[in-house]
Parts: C-alpha cells; sequence; structure tokens
C-alpha cells in the first residue's frame, strides 16, 4: 500500500463515526437530538470575489444554515489568479480553510499531496451523482465532488451582430472577418476577447485548450508519451497567433476587465465557460436575452473547467465539513445551487430551469456543448498538466510576441519536455 493510500485509510477511519453523528438522523426519523456545538466552516473559492454570481452561489449555500443552525459559514474569497498558489501554501503549512472549490488541476495536486479527506462516507447512498464526478476518485477512494462543469463556448452581442450584418463564424478566419465588421459597424466596439499572457497563467492554459482540442490535438499518446509538436498542435497555435495578430483582440487587458467590457456591450465576441459567461449577463447593462452562445470555430469539440469540493486534512471540523457536503449532494443543495449556477453541469443531473432558459438564450448551447468537452488536464499527466502546459503556454507566447515559428517553438518545447518526462 502507498504511503498517500495509507494516510486516506487512517483518514477514512478516524472520521466515519463523527461524519455519522454530526450528518444525524435521516428523513423520516424524530428522536430527539443532543444540541450541537457551534461550528464556523470556512470555504475557500474564486468565484466568492465576482460582483453578482459570487453572492447568488454564497447565498445558495447560506441555505445550509437554515437545515444546521449550529454552523456558520464563512468564505475565503481568493481571486483565481492567485487561487492555486494561495492555497496550497496553506495547506503545506497545515492550515487553510475546511472546504475549497478547486479547480481539477489543484484537486489533483492536493490529493497526491495527501491533504484531501475521503468523502466516502458523505456521499453514501448518493446514487444519482452524474460523470462530472469521475475525476474525483483517486485511488479508489472519492476525494471530491462536483461542484460545477463549466463548459465553453463562442459567445456573442446579437445587437452588435445585427448592427454590422454578421454572420455566426464557424472557422477563424470567419471570426476575424466578423470581428472586424463588429468594430468597424459600431465606434469603440472590441471585436474578440481572450485571455493571451503567461501572468494569467492558470486561466490562459485553460482557455487555451479550446484552440488545441478543436484542432485535434491531445498532447499525450495513448501510453501517456508526451506529444506537443504534432501538426494539430503547430495549426492550433498558428490560429491563435492569426487572431492575436489580426488587431480584433484588447492586448494586455486582464481577463476581469475584458468580461467587465462585455458586460458594458462594448464587446462583439469571446470564448469563454458558463461561468464566466453567467457573470456577464448578470447586472450589467447587456440583457442576458442579447448575448447569444454558438459552437466553437473549431473542428472538434472544446474543453471544460471542472471543479470539485474537497475537504481538508488540516480542517479542525471534519465532521462538519462532511455533513455539509452531504447536504451540498442531496436534492435540496442541488437545486438550491442550480438556480444560482446558470447552465452549469452540477453534481447530479438535477435540470436547468425553464424560466432560466427562457431568460438566457445562451444557456442551452453550454448544456449541449457539455456532452462532448473534454477535461483541461492531460490524461495520465493530471497532477503534471500545469508544469507541462507552462511549457506550452511559454511556447505560444514566444510565438505571438517574438515571431519564433510554432513548429520551432513547439519542437524546441518537446525537447524540455522529453528531459523532464
Amino acid at each position: 500500500m502507498s504511503e498517500r493510500m495509507r494516510r486516506r485509510s487512517f483518514l477514512a477511519a478516524a472520521t466515519a463515526l463523527s461524519i455519522a453523528v454530526a450528518i444525524g438522523p435521516m428523513s423520516g426519523e424524530s428522536h430527539a437530538q443532543p444540541a450541537k456545538t457551534p461550528v464556523t466552516l470556512v470555504i475557500a473559492n474564486s468565484q466568492w470575489v465576482d460582483a453578482l454570481r459570487g453572492k447568488n452561489l454564497w447565498n445558495a449555500l447560506l441555505k445550509y444554515q437554515e437545515v444546521a443552525p449550529h454552523v456558520t459559514l464563512k468564505q475565503e474569497a481568493i481571486p483565481s489568479a492567485e487561487f492555486d498558489d494561495k492555497i496550497t501554501t496553506e495547506m503545506g503549512a497545515g492550515l487553510g480553510p475546511d472546504i475549497a472549490m478547486m479547480q481539477e488541476k489543484l484537486f489533483f495536486a492536493l490529493a497526491d499531496a495527501g491533504f484531501l479527506v475521503s468523502l466516502d462516507k458523505a456521499v453514501q447512498g448518493v446514487k444519482n451523482l452524474n460523470k462530472t464526478n469521475d475525476n474525483g476518485m483517486v485511488d479508489g477512494e472519492r476525494l471530491g465532488v462536483a461542484w460545477q462543469r463549466a463548459v465553453y463556448a463562442l459567445i456573442y452581442n446579437k445587437p452588435l451582430l445585427d448592427a454590422a450584418n454578421a454572420k455566426v463564424p464557424t472557422t477563424v478566419d470567419e471570426l476575424i472577418a466578423a470581428a472586424k465588421a463588429a468594430s468597424a459597424a459600431t465606434p469603440g466596439v472590441i471585436g474578440f476577447t481572450s485571455r493571451h499572457q503567461i501572468n494569467d497563467f492558470s486561466g490562459w492554459f485553460m482557455d487555451f485548450q479550446n484552440w488545441a482540442y478543436g484542432y485535434g490535438v491531445q498532447w499525450a499518446d495513448s501510453k501517456g508519451k508526451l506529444t506537443v509538436n504534432t501538426p494539430e498542435a503547430v495549426e492550433a497555435v498558428t490560429a491563435f497567433k492569426k487572431a492575436y495578430a489580426s488587431g480584433i483582440m484588447p492586448i494586455g487587458d486582464s481577463m476581469p476587465t475584458q468580461r467587465t467590457r462585455f458586460k458594458e456591450k462594448r464587446v462583439a465576441f469571446s470564448i469563454d465557460n458558463s461561468g464566466g459567461t453567467l457573470n456577464i449577463a448578470s447586472g450589467g447593462p447587456l440583457a442576458s436575452a442579447d448575448l447569444h452562445a454558438a459552437p466553437l470555430p473549431f473542428k472538434h469539440p472544446g474543453a471544460h473547467q471542472q471543479i470539485f469540493v474537497g475537504v481538508s486534512t488540516h480542517s479542525k471540523n471534519k465532521d462538519a465539513a462532511l455533513a455539509f457536503v452531504t447536504w451540498l449532494v442531496s436534492p435540496a443543495g442541488q437545486q438550491a445551487l442550480r438556480e444560482a449556477s446558470g447552465p452549469d453541469m452540477l453534481a447530479t443531473d438535477v435540470p436547468v430551469t425553464e424560466a432560466f432558459r427562457a431568460a438566457n438564450p445562451w444557456a442551452m448551447t453550454f448544456a449541449e456543448l457539455a456532452v462532448n468537452s473534454r477535461s483541461t488536464l492531460i490524461p495520465k499527466h493530471e497532477v503534471d498538466t500545469p508544469q507541462i502546459m507552462r511549457a506550452v503556454m511559454e511556447a505560444v507566447e514566444r510565438v505571438m510576441i517574438s515571431g519564433v515559428d510554432p513548429k520551432v517553438a513547439l519542437a524546441e518545447t518537446q525537447k524540455q519536455l522529453d528531459a523532464k518526462f
């Protein structure tokens, strides 16, 4: 048995009884329970900083306090660009939140380090967990349950396209042409927004996977051997450079700034995930009914961002944290989350509400694209994906900024990665 497995077996045995006590009587039981000691659960999530979406998601979780009045939920709000480093540092020091909503790449890193408690007892008897939970199983143990799966699509401001008499693009060349037409038709409008800076590496590499997957890139073969200098990868990098150099993108702007401009009706197109799109469509001048979505302008399906819920081994309130997870995957918890999550796939197949579909014509495109989307992580290299993709994105940056030939840049990266892996 590996050291990681031994740690997990110990933690599972140590917490099993306390979980059952914390969860309390099942529905239909009426015997009296002793008063429970007040407890505070700290929950970390980068989404808490989102202006309206963060508030709605938090309010959904606060419904737990109605069924567990002895529990007080407390936010740890960390911007997405800082989230992985901060959580890793905190947990490495034996600190950090009780519960974290984390991107898949951080989840695998924390699981590998032994920083996550088994959730097997917390979800015991839950039979309707869907495929978004699959990667939450590590070495035969459930260390995470799905919070949200946010797939990517091409989103656009329909009135701006109508003003330019532009059609919805299905290729990169059409995207560039339509973006330029929208900018020309309405002064001050940005044609297309996208992450494009290495200082936002964590978000950029996940966004870029849509370009890579869209051109058929695998990054590794069936045996796990890295293959980053394939013709498909060269084609994907070339296409991104073409869009970058075309003048349709706001060079230097951060993604929060770009999303704000879309919200202010100053952007025609963007490739964004369903969570980001919900943020754009909420609480701004742009009416959600004017925001539309279409498949990505590539031949092959794109990516999704998978966010997992995990409980820290350093939590002093593991039993209460696991009881919260039990509620979260219950029908009541899932319905509360659904109303705040837009079209994101959740841990169970709770449907998008009819009212939301009617008010947000972009929503169901995301739901349809999620069927065939791919994880941003490289199979057989889940823990190493950030390291691998940093080398790849540095190559993309050299192509964009310094004019290095994509084939040359990726060949150099292949040699660099072969030496490490």
